[in-house]
């Protein structure tokens, strides 16, 4: 059983500090509990996961706010001209993410970082820092506690990772519901005001970026609900929204999805993989869907799309037209190193991941249900 005032207490022990910088952090956090309790069917692997997650964001929480205690001035300084990748989950982001990470201009939250945010990394070591020989060997055990991540996922200690690192410390968080089966906990998220936890996320930018020069380029899924939000903290920022035909992203999904979650509990079922999946899905593209067409029509908030396939074939167009209206310009030396990467991640290098859409029972009917809007809308195919 998961016991949150334990895991406060140990992250106290475990930071050595005692200020979480509010108390706004409980609400959801006994949230998280109970639903991990009641609905999640943990195991003793899923429990450790839990335990080890919750108390991490929470002894870094500490940390962070420790550190903007003693450096308050650092909450003065602006986040310009952030880009948002806003993709649906297994659309290409994290090959457009991985590539723009490429450019030392531009600034990601890379995985040691995002993990370890204190001290904020420094432009003369940020190759070299100790943090990311602890990542690795972090990432090292990655297969051990959920086999098939690696062909499935990018993952290493210099590459940029998702905004739930930042979001895990206000203890609502995609990651959460992604790893455990805990509808309750999604469904609250999925109905919030999202203003504080992406003030929350700005918070951390702003550390981040005291020492580290470069732009910020950002990537999650969850953004997709987030856009009104983001447009409140970050008025100029430029949303990325990457496509896929869905017939693929769904299946590659749930099958993900699966990966996450098969240690964590003995209970695990397809099916529930494959409704929470679907829940997240509709939801996600209802509201972004709705948020884009009113920011679109009240506000001068830039879109950038970006079709999976034609990225694919041909990249540049999508990378310069995101410089253009960033109002950056790409240097010989970023496409270069972008093209660099590209050149040494051919498709498939990781493994192979192999999904059906069956398997997790979501019918062809569901899928063109959800997405017969969106596909229009891109100009995609349904397969």
């Amino acid at each position: 059983m998961i016991n949150a005032e334990q895991l406060v207490t140990e992250a106290i022990d475990q930071a050595g500090l005692d200020d979480f910088g509010g108390e706004a952090f409980h609400e959801p956090l006994a949230l998280l509990e109970s639903c991990l309790n009641s609905q999640a069917g943990l195991n003793g692997a899923g429990v450790f996961r839990a335990e080890m997650a919750i108390r991490n964001a929470l002894a870094t929480r500490l940390q962070v706010e420790d550190y903007i205690r003693k450096h308050p001035d650092l909450l003065q300084q602006p986040v310009e001209r952030p880009v948002f990748i806003a993709g649906l989950p297994r659309t290409g982001t994290t090959a457009l993410h991985h590539m723009l990470n490429a450019d030392p201009t531009n600034h990601t939250l890379r995985l040691w970082e995002g993990n370890e945010p204190v001290p904020p990394p420094e432009d003369a070591s940020y190759t070299t820092d100790p943090r990311i020989e602890r990542q690795r060997k972090g990432v090292e055990t990655t297969e051990q506690f959920m086999p098939g991540f690696l062909a499935s996922h990018l993952l290493a200690a210099e590459a940029p990772d998702e905004c739930h690192l930042l979001f895990n410390r206000t203890l609502m968080s995609a990651e959460f519901y992604s790893m455990f089966h805990i509808p309750g906990y999604a469904n609250s998220i999925y109905q919030l005001d999202l203003t504080p936890y992406y003030e929350y996320h700005r918070r951390q930018l702003q550390l981040l970026q005291t020492k580290k020069s470069g732009s910020w380029v950002l990537k999650s899924p969850f953004h997709q609900i987030g856009l009104e939000a983001i447009h409140k903290v970050y008025p100029d920022a430029i949303i990325v929204v990457p496509h896929r035909a869905p017939m693929s992203f769904v299946a590659s999904g749930c099958s993900f999805n699966d990966i996450l979650r098969k240690s964590g509990s003995d209970a695990r079922d397809k099916h529930i993989v494959g409704r929470d999946w679907m829940d997240m899905l509709t939801v996600y593209t209802r509201r972004f869907e709705q948020d884009r067409a009113r920011l679109e029509s009240q506000f001068e908030t830039p879109f950038i799309d970006v079709r999976h396939d034609e990225f694919i074939r041909d990249p540049w167009p999508a990378i310069e037209q995101i410089y253009h209206d960033r109002g950056t310009p790409l240097s010989s030396e970023g496409r270069a190193a972008m093209q660099g990467w590209l050149d040494d991640n051919p498709k498939g290098k990781h493994g192979v991941h192999e999904y059906k859409l069956e398997d997790y029972g979501i019918t062809r009917a569901e899928v063109e249900d959800l997405f017969g809007d969106y596909v229009e809308r891109y100009g995609l195919s349904m397969e």
